[in-house]
C-alpha cells in the first residue's frame, strides 16, 4: 500500500478500527484517511458499531494468559506465512493535480487477510456475543428481583394484618363480647356471635356461627352501639354466612376511641343501611 489516493480494503479498515494493524500499515492508513472521505466514513461506521456493542453491557478485561496466547499466535503466524509482495497496481495517467474523482475510477488494493485479521474479527464477534449474553443475564436478574420484591411485599402485608388480628384478639384493652338471639329460640343450635373490640385503636374482630340463610337481596350488618348518651350506632361491616352458617368481620374501618356499650346485628337490604333496621337479630348482653 503506497498510494494515498487508493481505497483501502474493508478488512484492513476493520483491523485499523480494532487497533490491530501493524504500526507501519497503521501509519499509512492514518495518512490515507486524511485525504479519502469514503474510507474515513467506513472507519467511522465500524468504530460506531464497536462503541454500540461496548455500551450494551459492562465489559470485563480478558485474562492475561488469553492475551499472551493470542499475541504469541499472531507472532507465530507471521513467521510461518510470509506473503509475496503485491504487484504494483496500474494507475491511470495523472498530472500534478489530484485526479477528478467524478470522472476517474479508483483501483482498490487487494491484500490477503492473515491470522491477525481473522483474530480481529473473532475478537469483535466475541465482544458482541459476550455483551449480548451479559445483557440477557442482567434482564433475567432484574425480572427475578422484581418478582421476589413483589412476593416479599405481599408476605409482609399479610404478616402485618395477621399481627393486627392477634393484637385485636389478645390486647388487654379489648372487649370480649358474646352475641346471641335477641328473643328466645327453641330450636338448637342457636345463632351466636363473639366480638373482640379495642376502642383505642378502633380494631374489631367478629365471628358468628349457626346463622340462618338470607334472601339473595339481603345481608347481615354489624353495629357498634356507643356508650355515650345519644350516640348513634356505628356501622361495622356487612357479611353473609357460608353454607354452614359461619361468618366473620375482621378489622373493619372504624373510628378510634369510640367506647361501646354493646354490639348488634341486623338484617338489611343488599348494600347495607346507615341506620339499623329493626329488629336486632343478634345483640350483646
Amino acid at each position: 500500500m503506497n498510494q494515498i489516493n487508493q481505497h483501502i480494503p474493508e478488512d484492513d479498515l476493520a483491523l485499523f478500527a480494532l487497533a490491530l494493524m501493524p504500526p507501519e500499515e497503521a501509519a499509512f492508513t492514518q495518512a490515507h484517511l486524511k485525504h479519502c472521505d469514503q474510507c474515513r466514513g467506513e472507519v467511522a461506521r465500524m468504530q460506531g458499531d464497536l462503541v454500540a456493542y461496548a455500551f450494551t453491557a459492562e465489559m470485563q478485561d480478558p485474562p492475561a494468559e488469553a492475551r499472551t496466547r493470542l499475541l504469541d499466535a499472531v507472532a507465530q503466524e507471521k513467521k510461518l506465512h510470509v506473503l509475496p509482495p503485491a504487484a504494483e497496481p496500474v494507475l491511470a495517467a495523472r498530472n500534478s493535480n489530484l485526479l477528478d474523482r467524478d470522472t476517474r475510477s479508483e483501483p482498490v488494493i487487494k491484500r490477503q487477510m492473515g491470522f491477525a485479521g481473522w483474530a480481529g474479527w473473532a475478537i469483535a464477534a466475541g465482544v458482541a456475543g459476550f455483551a449480548g449474553w451479559q445483557f440477557y443475564q442482567g434482564q433475567n436478574l432484574r425480572e427475578q428481583l422484581a418478582e421476589e420484591t413483589a412476593n416479599v411485599t405481599q408476605v409482609t402485608a399479610e404478616t402485618a394484618r395477621a399481627q393486627r388480628v392477634m393484637q385485636a384478639l389478645t390486647d388487654p384493652g379489648a372487649m370480649q363480647v358474646a352475641l346471641h338471639l335477641a328473643s328466645a329460640a327453641n330450636t338448637p343450635p342457636k345463632p351466636e356471635g363473639h366480638a373482640s373490640y379495642n376502642p383505642n385503636k378502633g380494631e374489631l374482630v367478629f365471628v358468628a356461627t349457626h346463622l340462618g340463610t338470607l334472601q339473595a337481596d339481603k345481608t347481615y350488618e354489624l353495629w357498634v352501639l356507643p356508650a355515650a348518651e345519644g350516640g348513634k350506632p356505628v356501622p361495622a361491616g356487612l357479611f353473609k354466612p357460608d353454607a354452614n352458617g359461619n361468618a366473620s368481620v375482621v378489622l373493619p374501618d372504624l373510628p378510634k376511641r369510640v367506647e361501646a356499650k354493646g354490639f348488634g346485628v341486623t338484617i338489611e337490604a343488599e348494600g347495607g343501611s346507615p341506620t339499623p333496621t329493626m329488629p336486632i337479630v343478634l345483640a350483646s348482653s
